[in-house]
């Protein structure tokens, strides 16, 4: 059985494609965008609780 991405991991993959391209209004200057980390935050936490309780 598969199991599906949560809706919030999917949306911060999302996040992650569009900063490839362009910037939000978020986005600063420096490049530093807080909407951008916490996507990858997110995505680090996902991929951390998939491996320590084996989410296929």
């Amino acid at each position: 059985m598969t199991r599906e991405v949560p809706l919030l991991v999917e949306l911060a993959w999302c996040c992650l494609e569009c900063h490839r391209y362009e910037r939000c209004e978020k986005c600063t200057d420096s490049g530093f965008c807080p909407a951008l980390e916490a996507a990858r935050t997110r995505i680090r936490a996902w991929r951390r609780y998939r491996s320590v309780f084996g989410w296929c």
